[in-house]
């Protein structure tokens, strides 16, 4: 019998036919059987473990095995190892290769630091020194809105005492005290009243930034104010003898006569009037022609009072009156009138354009 073989799968005796010399494998469990040789299809019993040997069979050494599951693994951990060798070479690579980038970075800033700055040259003998090239944009100065980049901070701070202490005032007189021509402004303002008596409106807040045309004498500024009530109101003061007063006529939106007195007394002779003017479409009695006539809605400063403007459609003052946009709402100040006979007290026509705002030349005011 052949020397044993034990794999790690079975156990198997090895043989040589007799008369082929072929060497097969036999399962151990068949010994003492007997089989086929694969070869040469003889039927050959195969010996016992107590049988000796024929002299024409005699063990051979058994081929290597199939390699164990034990060798698969450690070829598997040798594979393995190999791949986090590679992978730590290439790590050494790339962290070499970043090493070598902020090395360049380094020595480009370590350069650029060592290089000599651009310097003035040197004054020649007898020459004066030239003085340094400032920044284009730091040295062009804006344009004239009425002040100059310097004065800008000292003007807001005279728009905001004057405008506090105007709105604040406890009482007419002092509120006067601010305001342009206060004996002019006393007898306007007490007719304005109508013996209502006066309640001061109350500085809360700006609520723009002020809006200068002009320079000196005659200057205007124009700003946005919130005043105790929550409602936003444009108050608009004018230099006059060096210092800022406010327009009372602008910011009570003064006119000749009342709304309820234009109504009444329907003159047809041109009324100053400071309106808030909106295009519409109303045409009927003296202007029902929407060929000939434009129409314009004239409202006061709180919207509670209107009249219907009219002007020849087409003309230079319908242009000059035509909003670029629809439904925008204009504050002018106009010359109106009635037709003679009107027929309706709530329709004029619109004879002129005073200002444009509410803010009348002193001269065209009457100041």
């Amino acid at each position: 019998m052949s020397e044993t073989v034990i794999t790690a799968r079975r156990r198997w005796n090895s043989f040589v036919c007799p008369g082929c010399r072929c060497v097969f494998r036999v399962p151990q469990d068949h010994d003492g059987v007997g089989v086929v040789c694969p070869a040469c299809r003889i039927m050959l019993r195969l010996p016992g473990p107590d049988d000796e040997l024929p002299p024409l069979v005699a063990p051979i050494a058994e081929p290597a095995p199939e390699e164990p599951e034990e060798d698969l693994v450690e070829e598997y951990e040798d594979d393995t190892e190999a791949d986090e060798a590679q992978a730590a070479a290439r790590s050494d690579r790339n962290f070499i290769a970043i090493l070598g980038v902020v090395g360049v970075v380094l020595v480009g800033v370590f350069a650029w630091w060592m290089m000599p700055q651009e310097k003035a040259p040197a004054p020649v003998a007898g020459m004066p020194a030239q003085a340094p090239v400032q920044d284009e944009q730091a040295t062009t100065k804006p344009k004239d809105s009425g002040t100059s980049a310097e004065s800008a901070p000292t003007l807001l701070v005279e728009i905001e005492t004057v405008a506090k202490a105007f709105l604040d005032a406890p009482t007419q007189e002092a509120a006067l005290e601010h305001v342009l021509d206060p004996e002019k402004t006393r007898a306007k303002w007490d007719a304005w009243l109508s013996g209502e008596g006066y309640e001061k409106p109350g500085f809360s807040s700006f609520a723009s930034t002020p809006i200068t045309t002009g320079s000196g004498e005659g200057a205007v500024s124009v700003v946005a104010v919130s005043v105790a009530d929550a409602s936003l109101r444009e108050i608009a003061l004018v230099r006059r003898d060096g210092r800022l007063k406010v327009d009372w006529d602008s910011w009570a939106a003064w006119s000749e006569m009342t709304w309820d007195e234009i109504r009444e007394k329907k003159p047809t002779a041109p009324v100053l009037f400071r309106v808030q003017l909106t295009a519409v479409d109303y045409y009927n009695f003296d202007f029902a022609d929407e060929r000939e006539w434009s129409s314009y809605r004239l409202a006061s400063l709180d919207g509670m009072s209107s009249l219907y403007g009219y002007v020849q459609r087409g003309g230079a003052l319908d242009q000059q009156l035509r909003p670029v946009d629809v439904g925008a709402v204009t504050r002018l100040a106009l010359k109106v009138k009635y037709p003679p006979g009107a027929a309706r007290a709530d329709q004029v026509i619109i004879d002129s354009v005073e200002a444009e705002g509410w803010v009348l030349d002193p001269q065209a005011a009457g100041k």
